[in-house]
């Protein structure tokens, strides 16, 4: 005994004409790719405020450095 695997169907909704299919796929693909877009652009602004403040961070560092460099390099007068 094989088991079969049979497509039915009511037929009780109505479908969509092929040319309406056409405009809704059209549709959500636009939608699609509107949202790729600002996901995109959302990405886009997230990665340059990251890197300007990762540029902030690092010219704060060096400047921290500098000041340690500049304490350690000033003469201790001996008493």
């Amino acid at each position: 005994m094989t088991m079969q695997i049979q497509k039915r169907t009511l037929n009780w909704l109505p479908r969509p004409s092929i040319y309406q299919e056409a405009q809704i796929n059209n549709a959500k693909r636009k939608q699609a790719a509107q949202s790729a877009m600002a996901e995109s652009s959302g990405a886009t602004n997230l990665i340059g405020s990251t890197t300007a403040n990762t540029g902030n961070e690092v010219n704060l560092t060096l400047r921290m450095a500098a000041a340690r460099v500049q304490k350690g390099i000033n003469v201790k007068p001996r008493g």
